[in-house]
């Protein structure tokens, strides 16, 4: 049975492939993820307020490219006199406490699996595009407690269903 996925798209440029929640367009964490950080996205008309060298806009820190990501914007800022260096330095102290607690670096994604459209929500946010399922048999549904150590055979692994993308 083919199921939704999450329409998140990383900062690496992969989508989410847990199944979104029904009639959602995000999964359980990613929802929350967007829920908790919405009083943190600054909107055009919030924009005007920002005070310069005070305040710099970052995704959410959800994974190891999401660091790098964020460790660049916020070093190119302080070059470039945008941002105190006392506000600087406790960002730093920050990414570098999720950098410790952010895993081993992945192996880059294949190019076939990068999301190649994305469609923006009037909050800002990057979107995938819909269509996308994760098919798993009949017998396994996705339940509260899947079994992480489930050893079935190939038959049985969950697939995601072939994107294609016309060319850009």
């Amino acid at each position: 049975m083919p199921y939704p996925l999450c329409r998140h798209i990383k900062t690496n440029g992969l989508q989410c492939e847990a199944p979104s929640l029904t009639g959602e367009s995000f999964c359980y964490f990613h929802t929350r993820l967007h829920q908790r950080h919405a009083a943190f996205r600054h909107t055009d008309r919030t924009r005007g307020y920002l005070v310069p060298g005070q305040h710099i806009e970052l995704a959410p820190i959800e994974d190891r490219d999401s660091v790098q990501l964020a460790l660049s914007l916020v070093i190119n800022a302080l070059a470039a006199g945008q941002l105190e260096t006392r506000r600087a330095t406790a960002l730093l102290y920050g990414l570098q406490l999720a950098s410790a607690n952010s895993g081993p670096r992945r192996f880059d994604p294949l190019p076939s699996k990068l999301v190649r459209r994305a469609e923006s929500t009037p909050e800002g946010l990057d979107l995938a595009e819909p269509g996308a399922t994760l098919n798993l048999p009949s017998d396994r549904q996705p339940g509260p407690d899947p079994d992480p150590n489930f050893e079935g055979d190939d038959s049985e692994q969950e697939t995601i269903t072939q994107r294609t993308w016309p060319a850009p």
